[in-house]
């Protein structure tokens, strides 16, 4: 005896019903938003990237009407960029677009006047001196050497 049209579409619905029940869809799942707020002075923020770490990029709005100056949200706080660049740079970060797990950021500023690209990234942690290094070996061996005696 073969199934009638509707028992078949009650049979499909039942299957995708079930199958959408067993995964965990996006429209499903429960999300929190969280306000990252705008720089100080500022009432307009766009985020434009996130890495894996949670740090998230992009534009807020500054006093100066019409400038925007490029953020990290990290940790909780909203960073403008424009203050980890040295003194006498010349770069205004206006937009960071996106953030690799690195930190490395890229995104858009003025530099003597034109719109450039920029790519930013963390400074590297220092490196122990190499005679910090010896001197930890050396200490290593002499306790090897004690318990050997």
């Amino acid at each position: 005896m073969k199934a009638s049209p509707p028992r078949k579409l009650a049979r499909l619905i039942t299957l995708v019903l079930a199958s959408l029940a067993l995964g965990s869809p996006a429209w499903a799942t429960n999300y929190t938003i969280t306000d990252l707020g705008a720089l100080i002075s500022g009432d307009y923020s766009r985020a434009t990237g996130i890495n894996n770490n949670g740090q998230v990029v992009g534009q807020s709005d500054t006093a100066a009407m019409g400038r925007t100056h490029a953020f990290l949200y990290s940790e909780g706080s909203l960073l403008d960029l424009n203050n980890l660049l040295t003194s006498g740079s010349g770069w205004t970060l206006t937009d960071a677009r996106d953030i690799n797990d690195l930190g490395q950021i890229v995104g858009t500023g003025f530099i003597n006047g034109y719109d450039h690209a920029f790519l930013m990234t963390p400074s590297a942690v220092p490196a122990p001196s190499s005679a910090w290094l010896l001197g930890s070996g050396l200490m290593g061996l002499i306790g090897v050497a004690r318990r050997r005696r």
